[in-house]
């Protein structure tokens, strides 16, 4: 694989990423605000917060 294959490769990954976590954490609040119950958003945080994890965990295996 070359060096662009790889940045394109990552670039997609980080989009898809962000792309998740405001859609999560988007609904998450919507549904919050409808219900008027908080732990619907602090249920999304965590479906962002552990793939987040995740990913830091596996860079940091990757780097060494």
């Amino acid at each position: 694989m070359s060096t662009a294959q790889i940045t394109s490769s990552r670039r997609r990954f980080w989009i898809f990423g962000i792309v998740y976590s405001l859609v999560i954490l988007a609904a998450g609040l919507w549904v919050s605000l409808a219900t008027g119950e908080w732990i619907a958003f602090f249920c999304a945080g965590g479906l962002v917060v552990f793939p987040v994890g995740g990913v830091a965990l596996r860079s940091c295996k990757s780097s060494r």
